[in-house]
């Protein structure tokens, strides 16, 4: 006789929820304490990269102000008529250098050297100058130096030094008949003179004057160069300043691998010569004798400039960068800066490993919970379970009638009987099939720049450098207030986003970071307003008998990279790629031009129903990749009488069409006397002018047959 297999014992469903809920808790726990473990760390990692980057971005800031007050000076002084004459007073701008050196303790000394070998120098007197001054034999209670070398109408040069108190009154001098110093064969001398039109800032080295080691900014005027002194040992002082301990390191070097900042100021230079006392040859980043320092530059040889890193240097974890800075001679420097990983993870490591012993504790703690609960959601869950497969074959006539001691089963009981109700009474009207329906929808937020269609634009006031050198600086900076108010209020009404300053320009886009409709039109209509608001500023400023402003403008669309720049406390949003580049293109050429508004081909294709464009050139400026077709913006074609087109625009146009279409001809000679009758009806047209030029010059010399009409720019204009 066979007996007929059974099937396994079922397990009931309190074991089975008891069991579940021990296994879940378990794997719960077990999860929770591994992943609050690595995330731990992971957080800890991350505190440490987020407070390194704030540590940068702060030398940075801190770098910007300490190095701020030398820039102005240099910048006053070079614009100062009275410190170009070389054998002139410098009473009357003294003064201003003493106050300078008072409130800016990092400038250690301002001077002057002239073509015929004259010298002019201030020097402040601290702790750093009192062993020059002794040698000097200058009275001890000296605060400042100043020191002349002319040459008398013999031709012999004579040295005089002057020395102040800290109440700028004179307490003794000097002379001397033979003075070995001639600026004219320093470095600084050398390279102020050699760029007129930048800032030289030759690497440190040690002062003729002095003899500290230092570095100079310089800057050249018509007749000799003004130098600017720091002291290695301020810039030091700065420099431990940034530094929280002794453990971190802090170096700047140039593209030539030569040392700028060390965080130990007596490794700047190589080590002396056997017989010499001291040094003059700047160290470089192959004489570093810190493992850790070596070990950041040893990474940056391989990979160039990194944003962070993680070293393991004598066992212990450190986080490094080298940082690429752009100075504002143009020159390029690196930043190396270096601490160790545990000064950032504080508490939160060992926090990981004591959150193991203490989850365990816990789950054994909550075993009967986790027992009364299982016997608690078990009971009434079978009964639920009854009903459900009742609902499940919709027999809805009964309600359930059970409750729960716990309050969320008992939830659970009035919900479910709510729901056999409410499907008993919305069956009745809409099918089954979408009661059962339900719909879950789910977002996500991308994270990083993104790539969007927008239009950019570029303003810049022309000259504004001789503007600003005639205007005393506390007004220049309410009037540079007062138009940045007027200019980035209008932006900003417009839909438009003001993404920075940049000394006098401004750079603004549409559509970005919320979408703007015909973003291109409010791009052009904004700088036609902004155009009327800056005549309307003028307007005020010659009433009270200040230079009017000219901006130039230029506007593009096209796609480019948005997205946030900055640290943890302080973020920049902001839009970079070519298109960006192509806009400050286009508001530079205004220069050559002689127009206002310079706007691309592809604003041209969306705006030409509304606005009034003339075609300017067909041109490639330096840096970009494709030829453009640049148009100058007049006017808004149904706009309001302000900016609006005019008849006389309209015929301006009209006329300048004809006249391109015959340069485009290449009928050379025939351009040219449509020309000379353009220029005689506009005779103040500055683009008419470039091509009678031009003109000329392809008739004397053609170009050549497959010439496309594109002109190349070398600079930026």
């Amino acid at each position: 006789m066979h007996t007929a297999p059974t099937r396994g014992q079922r397990l009931s469903l309190f074991v089975t929820v008891l069991s579940l809920f021990l296994f879940g808790a378990l794997l719960v726990g077990t999860g929770v304490t591994v992943t609050n473990y690595v995330h731990t760390r992971q957080t800890a990692a991350r505190v440490a990269s987020d407070t390194f980057d704030t540590t940068i971005d702060r030398i940075n800031e801190r770098r910007l102000a300490f190095f701020a007050p030398v820039f102005l000076i240099a910048e006053l002084l070079r614009n100062d008529p009275s410190f170009h004459q070389s054998a002139g007073p410098k009473e009357a701008i003294r003064p201003l250098i003493v106050s300078a050196l008072t409130l800016s303790p990092q400038i250690s000394a301002v001077y002057a050297g002239y073509d015929n070998g004259n010298y002019f120098q201030i020097l402040s007197i601290s702790e750093a100058e009192k062993p020059f001054l002794a040698r000097l034999g200058g009275p001890p209670s000296a605060r400042f130096a100043i020191q002349e070398i002319r040459a008398d109408n013999d031709g012999v040069r004579i040295e005089t030094w002057k020395f102040l108190d800290s109440d700028h009154r004179q307490i003794g001098t000097l002379s001397d008949d033979r003075p070995t110093y001639d600026p004219r064969r320093r470095d600084w001398y050398r390279e102020a003179s050699a760029k007129p039109q930048n800032i030289a800032r030759p690497p440190p080295y040690i002062f003729a004057t002095t003899s500290q080691a230092g570095m100079t900014i310089a800057r050249a005027f018509a007749g000799g160069a003004i130098g600017v002194d720091v002291t290695l040992d301020r810039l030091m002082a700065y420099v431990r300043s940034v530094r929280s301990n002794e453990k971190h390191r802090f170096v700047a070097f140039d593209d030539q691998n030569r040392l700028l900042a060390h965080f130990d100021l007596d490794q700047m230079f190589k080590p002396p010569r056997p017989g010499d006392v001291r040094s003059t040859e700047l160290a470089t980043t192959a004489d570093l004798t810190d493992p850790v320092a070596r070990e950041a530059v040893q990474l940056f040889t391989r990979r160039g400039p990194y944003r962070m890193a993680d070293l393991d240097v004598g066992g212990t974890d450190y986080l490094a960068t080298v940082v690429r800075q752009v100075a504002r001679d143009g020159g390029v420097f690196f930043v190396l800066y270096a601490a160790p990983l545990s000064d950032f993870q504080g508490t939160l490591a060992d926090a990981a490993a004591r959150s193991l012993p203490a989850a365990l504790l816990i789950f054994v703690l909550t075993l009967p919970a986790i027992v009364y609960l299982a016997h608690s959601i078990s009971k009434p869950l079978a009964r639920l379970s009854s009903e459900a497969e009742l609902i499940r074959s919709f027999q809805l006539d009964d309600p359930i009638k059970m409750e729960s001691r716990v309050r969320e089963i008992n939830t659970l009981i009035r919900s479910m009987s709510g729901m056999k109700s409410t499907i008993r009474e919305v069956s009745k009207f809409v099918p089954k099939a979408l009661v059962k329906d339900i719909l879950e929808s789910e977002s996500l937020v991308a994270v990083g720049g993104k790539t969007r269609r927008i239009s950019i634009l570029f303003t810049d006031v022309k000259d504004f450098t001789p503007i600003a050198a005639g205007i005393p600086a506390e007004r220049l900076m309410v009037n540079l207030s007062e138009y940045f108010e007027d200019l980035a209020s209008l932006i900003i009404k417009e839909n438009g986003t003001v993404d920075k300053f940049i000394g006098d320009a401004i750079f603004a886009f549409w559509n970005a970071p919320l979408p703007v409709e015909r973003h291109e039109h409010a791009a052009c209509a904004t700088a036609l307003k902004c155009r009327l608001a800056l005549l309307r500023l003028n307007a005020r400023w010659m009433e009270k008998g200040l230079p009017p402003w000219h901006t130039r403008f230029g506007v593009h669309v096209g796609e480019a990279v948005l997205g946030n720049v900055g640290s943890s406390d302080r973020i920049d949003y902001t839009a970079i790629g070519d298109t960006v580049n192509i806009a400050a293109r286009l508001e530079a050429l205004n220069n050559y031009y002689g127009t206002g508004i310079l706007v691309s081909g592809q604003i041209v294709d969306v705006c030409s129903n509304q606005f009034l464009f003339r075609r300017i050139d067909r041109s490639q400026p330096k840096g970009a990749a494709k030829p453009l077709d640049v148009f100058e913006l007049l006017g808004a074609v149904d706009g309001p009488e302000e900016y609006g087109v005019t008849p006389a625009m309209a015929k301006l146009v009209r006329d300048w069409n004809a006249v391109y279409d015959m340069y485009a001809s290449q009928d050379w000679l025939r351009t040219l006397d449509a020309l000379e009758a353009f220029a005689s009806e506009h005779p103040e047209d500055v683009v008419a002018g470039i091509y009678l030029e031009r003109v000329v010059e392809f008739l004397l010399e053609p170009p050549p047959e497959n010439w496309n009409g594109i002109m190349h720019f070398s600079s930026k204009r």
